[in-house]
């Protein structure tokens, strides 16, 4: 009986590279498609690179989409205290006990719902939302290839790129309290 699941029908049948479903090594792979076939030392080192480059290029998209966030936030934020200063300088400030002016946040210009999901930094946060999980599934489906150099390639490349971008995100939950 053959358990080879290596369908190879096509000019790539002179190199057969067997489908292991255990954590091995060795630098035979077929990484995601046909045609994405690491059958030497050296293409095999240059896929790990890339599948590094990859597991990077994941975190910082990770970083890109908080930055953006942050950002939107940070304008939001401005524009309604423009919005509270110009409706207190404009009337005269009532104050209850403990100081604080009672205009509400009603009188202050809401966006609607469309506005809110048709705004130029959410439809970039979708499209950049979407390439980071379709570079997450790729991930995935590398790792399952159970060979440990192209696990370790994804592992080394999340946690560089962490390295590199995770820090910034600790910082600003530290500094942007109550200003």
């Amino acid at each position: 009986m053959d358990h080879d699941h290596d369908h190879n029908h096509g000019p790539d049948d002179a190199v057969s590279c067997p489908m292991i479903m255990t954590f091995h090594g060795g630098h035979c792979e077929r990484i995601l498609w046909n045609g994405w076939l690491a059958s030497t030392v050296a293409e095999f080192v240059f896929s790990a690179l890339a599948i590094f480059l990859m597991a990077f290029c994941y975190e910082t998209l990770k970083y890109l989409r908080e930055y953006i966030l942050r950002q939107t936030v940070r304008k939001e934020a401005e524009r309604v205290a423009l919005e509270m200063q110009a409706k207190t300088t404009n009337m005269p400030v009532h104050t209850s006990g403990g100081g604080c002016p009672r205009s509400t946040m009603a009188e202050i210009r809401e966006k609607s719902y469309a506005q809110r999901v048709f705004s130029t930094p959410h439809l970039i946060q979708t499209i950049l939302n979407a390439i980071q999980i379709f570079i997450s599934y790729l991930l995935m489906l590398i790792f399952m290839t159970f060979n440990y150099w192209l696990c370790l390639a994804v592992v080394l490349g999340l946690g560089v790129g962490y390295f590199f971008f995770g820090w910034i995100k600790q910082e600003v939950y530290e500094s942007e309290c109550c200003q």
